[in-house]
């Protein structure tokens, strides 16, 4: 339990950037590659109201409290039926939103990494927050379960049987997988995103 209101403040506030964001490069992408649908759908925005999801939002508010500091938005609707490349659209589509994630990261991370701003002031541990949350929600998206980002990426370099087989396989089991990694799983997930976290955080804020 975080017990402090501005560590939950700041982790609130970088959700409130990365999420909305990371909606809208999966919106901007599936416009690019032929779906107009979020376009229609308002979608093509870095506004939070744009992308608000009602459970996601509480689900970010408790967690954040809790210390895990993990929300999400509306998912963006795409048709991969009208994709100029409806196999590798659906990848750039999904890759697009862990990909702003580590450009949020990067960017918040410049002023850490050239001293333009007091790493112990206020302002110096929000950007790292918005780092530190940018990252995880990069990596955690990019493990290859359904519903994440990670599993549309995984199926396109399957081939198509394999490929369809996996997808009906995340749609029936991959909101249970996920469950059961966030709660029992919680070592694995530990394992899988912590470790490559501190080697980017390191890089960012370091240098080699």
């Amino acid at each position: 339990m975080i017990s402090d209101p501005l560590d939950i403040a700041m982790r609130l506030f970088a959700l409130i950037i990365a999420i909305p964001v990371h909606e809208f490069a999966h919106a901007l992408s599936a416009v690019n590659n032929g779906d107009d649908g979020p376009r229609r759908d308002g979608r093509l925005s870095i506004m939070p109201w744009d992308h608000f999801d009602p459970f996601g939002a509480t689900f970010c508010v408790i967690s954040t409290v809790t210390g895990f500091g993990l929300g999400w938005g509306r998912p963006v609707m795409v048709n991969p039926h009208v994709l100029h490349n409806p196999k590798w659209g659906m990848c750039k589509i999904a890759a697009w939103g862990p990909i702003s994630n580590f450009l949020l990261a990067v960017g918040f991370a410049l002023p850490l990494r050239f001293q333009w701003v007091d790493t112990g002031s206020n302002e110096g541990m929000l950007l790292y927050t918005c780092v530190v949350v940018n990252l995880f929600l990069m990596l955690f998206n990019l493990i290859p379960i359904g519903p994440l980002d990670g599993a549309k990426v995984v199926a396109t370099f399957l081939p198509d049987a394999q490929a369809y087989e996996f997808g009906r396989f995340m749609d029936r089991y991959g909101m249970v997988m996920l469950f059961m990694l966030i709660t029992v799983g919680s070592p694995l997930l530990t394992f899988l995103i912590y470790p490559p976290m501190e080697q980017i955080l390191n890089l960012l804020l370091r240098g080699w």
